[in-house]
């Protein structure tokens, strides 16, 4: 690109001399004193725009030729010229916050910036290890000897000089004087909540060098200031017409929110203000939750108070953290909306990422190391819950994906982390999400003669790190058909005529999607709450309720896991109000959709008791009872028969009031498991010792 400055060099140079020896006098000897530790200096552009408006838009226009000419300048203010040798002192001017009409968006990035000052925001999705680039190569002529020295292009290979004054042309590279600095190659995608309706995600090459290197991480959102630059692509043994583009980095800002800062007027707050005060506000919100799906009122307030979340980055004296986001996982039978519900969610979360089934193997939810085509080295690049840290991530049908890719979930559920140990690379990333999954049952559809839980084809070790298990069942019921066919009727005739429905249809949210995800933003943005005694009080009381019945009836109906999951989702139910403080009310909400879920997929059918061990070991402790009593009879029955009776073995069992079809039943689900065999027709035996038992 032709460039053409209206002011000379030495005019730039002296009007950036004022700028730095006037504005940022102090900033520069902070700089040189703590020189080489810090080495660039961070300059506001507005600085420069307020100082000098035709320098700042020339700055923006011609980057390259006037950060050159500013670092220059800065480095002929060197105040500590005994403590820094002038040749060694070479810091970096960094510009910052530019104007948001300069804010491009990463799918926007073409040739209309190429080398010029741009500002962009994104979520980093992989990063490189450390490379040394060649900044200053140094060449002997292999006749007079004479050093030459060259600059190579970041993109191109080192090429000697064409001529030496010798007028030969045979060169050597003296690598071990020429001069090097440290890179570092990124990427940042476009951060999936600014992306609407079927919008790829857009993604583009970062080259950070110098004191900008291991300064960012995957996952991380990043505001950037740099230069858009071009990158040939090889096409054989020439060059491609088509080029590749990178952003060659100045400064980097880390946002701080986790949460999207979406833009909230004086107005809007005012508007969230009041509808906080509404004493309908749960009902209100709870109907605003995908309006289209008939019913699932409790499933709606839980989603509402999931995307709230507890409270954030609580810590324990000993350093332990704890989790302030809350997971749900809705079972159910096939074609009553769970993947609608999850994909209304995805669009109202203020950043939300969608996942599904086979779709989404183990790498692509925490990570994966690929081979880097530029150095064959390996990069990690961050997958679903890496990036959809600070939000909610939806994976339907979760029952669908490989054992080996959901077993990835575990650490991300709990510890909000990914320890990733791949290609020789040993690093933890941040996965601060709440997930929201949807699965069928294990047959396909519920058994309504078996309890619920036990009909979840999900690991109980995974299922029990959700704070919110929900069984949607298809039942005949006439009246309730009769409703739902309506509201589905209705929602396809105002889809095909374009008409609005009637103000307080069933089907109009209550609260408009983009001010409910103004709201939600605002609350999690402003609201930490804290427990009250009184509330705690409560907390107490319903787990020790629970505790001193599962003592009486020998069982376990709740964990401390459960007492966990109660005060994030009374956390979230005060953060819904805009509340500082967890009261007696939030705490109250809480207990009762803990208990709706305890009492739908905890309770033993069989002893109609709350049973934990149902989701917590995959089986109520009843059933484990029964199974170690017929272990028993087979063991005592081993010690006299070499092979044993399989109608002795029932007959034993009856003895101690297990009945026949249920001992017949426990026999053949033990031979399917692999710890009983049958080597001979009508006789078992036991695949493992009493001891293993």
């Amino acid at each position: 690109m032709e460039e053409t400055v209206s002011i000379s060099r030495e005019e730039i140079y002296r009007q950036f001399e004022d700028f730095l020896s006037n504005i940022k006098k102090n900033q520069i000897e902070e700089l040189t004193a703590s020189y080489p530790q810090k080495q660039s200096l961070d300059v506001d552009f507005l600085d420069i725009q307020r100082f000098n408006t035709e320098l700042a838009d020339n700055l923006i226009t011609y980057p390259d030729k006037y950060l050159a000419i500013a670092e220059e300048a800065l480095r002929s203010l060197n105040t500590h010229t005994l403590m820094v040798a002038k040749e060694l002192y070479k810091p970096k001017f960094r510009v910052f916050n530019l104007p948001e009409v300069y804010n491009i968006a990463v799918q926007n990035l073409g040739a209309k910036e190429l080398d010029k000052l741009v500002k962009v925001e994104g979520a980093v999705s992989w990063i490189t290890d450390i490379y040394p680039r060649m900044e200053t190569a140094l060449w002997e002529c292999m006749h007079c000897w004479a050093i030459t020295t060259t600059k190579p292009e970041k993109t191109e290979a080192v090429k000697p000089p064409v001529q030496c004054k010798c007028g030969r042309n045979h060169f050597k590279l003296l690598e071990e004087r020429s001069e090097f600095v440290n890179l570092q190659r990124s990427r940042v995608q476009e951060m999936v909540e600014k992306l609407r309706g079927n919008t790829p995600t857009a993604h583009v090459d970062l080259w950070l060098e110098r004191d900008l290197v291991n300064l960012v991480a995957p996952g991380e959102k990043l505001t950037i200031t740099g230069i858009l630059r071009l990158k040939p692509n090889k096409e054989g043994k020439g060059k491609s017409s088509v080029y590749s583009k990178f952003l060659d980095i100045i400064h980097v800002h880390k946002m701080q929110q986790e949460f999207e800062s979406l833009e909230i007027s004086k107005e809007e707050e005012k508007q969230i203000k009041e509808l906080a005060n509404s004493p309908e506000l749960f009902q209100k919100i709870a109907a605003s939750v995908a309006p289209s799906i008939y019913g699932y009122n409790e499933l709606k307030q839980a989603i509402a108070l999931q995307l709230f979340g507890g409270t954030p980055n609580k810590k324990l004296p000993d350093g332990h953290k704890i989790r302030g986001d809350i997971h749900t996982i809705l079972i159910g039978d096939p074609g009553l909306g769970k993947s609608a519900i999850l994909q209304y969610v995805a669009r109202l979360a203020p950043k939300g990422i969608f996942t599904s089934g086979k779709g989404t193997s183990g790498v692509g939810l925490s990570a994966s190391a690929e081979k880097d085509e530029l150095t064959g080295g390996w990069i990690l690049k961050a997958g679903a819950m890496v990036l959809g840290s600070g939000g909610t991530v939806m994976i339907d049908e979760f029952d669908k994906m490989d054992p080996d890719d959901r077993s990835a979930l575990h650490e991300a559920l709990e510890q909000q982390q990914v320890s990733i140990a791949k290609a020789g690379i040993l690093t933890t990333f941040q996965t601060k999400t709440s997930v929201l999954a949807a699965a069928n049952p294990k047959y396909g559809r519920f058994d309504p003669n078996s309890p619920p839980a036990t009909q979840f084809d999900i690991p109980p070790t995974l299922l029990s790190r959700f704070d919110l298990i929900f069984t949607i069942r298809d039942v005949l019921d006439e009246a309730h058909d009769r409703k739902l066919a309506e509201h589905i009727i209705l929602g396809h005739t105002l889809g095909a005529t374009k008409e609005k429905p009637l103000d307080g249809s069933l089907i109009l949210p209550v609260i408009e999607p983009d001010f409910l995800r103004k709201y939600i933003a605002y609350a999690r943005r402003t609201c930490f709450p804290a427990l009250t005694p009184e509330a705690s009080e409560k907390i107490k009381e319903f787990y020790l309720e629970l505790r001193q019945l599962g003592k009486k009836n020998n069982t376990f109906p709740v964990t401390a896991r459960q007492i966990e999951g109660v005060i994030r989702l009374a956390e979230a139910s005060a953060k819904a109000r805009l509340s500082q403080k967890v009261e007696l009310q939030d705490a109250e909400r809480s207990i009762a959709l803990v208990s709706f879920v305890l009492h739908d997929v905890f309770t033993d059918k069989e002893t109609g008791l709350i049973d934990s061990d149902i989701v917590n070991i995959g089986q109520p402790k009843s059933k484990v009872d029964k199974l170690r009593t017929l272990m028993n009879v087979i063991a005592s029955l081993e010690k006299q028969f070499d092979l044993v009776d399989v109608d002795d073995v029932v007959k034993e069992c009856s003895v101690v009031n297990i009945e026949e079809q249920t001992a017949r039943k426990m026999i053949d689900d033990l031979k399917r498991q692999g710890d009983l065999y049958e080597p001979k027709p009508g006789y078992i035996k036991a695949a493992r010792k009493k001891g293993e038992w």
